[in-house]
């Protein structure tokens, strides 16, 4: 007589979706995602080239330059920096040191006479240059960036003290809007050198 093959026992995948979710939030919770750096930065209004443009004649005073090369070293002026004079120490780092007494020293810079509210204050009409290589590290270039904003932000501080008696930061919406327009982030980027030409 003929022996009955045995039919083969089905697995229960039953539980089979449980244990692909609880695969799915493990790999959710353990996985950790980069995220993108960058820096807010307002651009100016996009003029037509085809109309005339004014050429706004900077005085050479008025005027900082900040070059950044590829191996990361900072020149301001005629001062080399490098990338441990980006570090802040209690209030500054080297370089936001430099470019706060550029934009508050009256030999460093010229100052006009603004209104902002019903206070006139004396505000620096400095414009840093920043000029950068092709192939600098963008993370240099952004500590670079974020120094420079800081000296601008401390800078507002300190004409928001003398005229609202409070910092920069803790002024309402209108405050805010009239302080920005009278001290505004005057940061140029220039065009950045191509080394790949040389």
């Amino acid at each position: 007589m003929a022996k009955k093959k045995k039919k083969a026992g089905e697995i229960n995948s039953s539980s089979m979706a449980d244990i692909a979710f609880l695969l799915l939030i493990f790999f959710l919770v353990t996985t950790t995602m980069d995220v993108d750096t960058g820096m807010k930065r307002t651009l100016p209004k996009w003029i037509d080239t085809t109309e005339q443009q004014n050429d706004v004649d900077v005085n050479e005073r008025n005027v900082l330059k900040v070059n950044v090369s590829r191996s990361g070293m900072i020149m301001v002026g005629t001062d080399e920096y490098t990338s441990a004079d980006l570090r802040r120490g209690a209030r500054h780092s080297r370089l936001s040191q430099e470019v706060y007494n550029f934009l508050t020293m009256p030999d460093r810079s010229v100052k006009e006479p603004k209104e902002i509210g019903t206070t006139k204050c004396d505000v620096s009409k400095g414009l840093v240059s920043l000029k950068a290589d092709d192939e600098t590290k963008y993370k240099v270039y952004l500590q670079v960036q974020d120094e420079l904003t800081h000296a601008f932000n401390l800078y507002r501080d300190d004409i928001s003290m003398q005229v609202y008696g409070k910092k920069y930061d803790e002024l309402d919406e209108i405050q805010g809007t009239a302080l920005r327009k009278a001290v505004p982030m005057s940061i140029s980027e220039a065009e950045p050198n191509d080394q790949t030409k040389k």
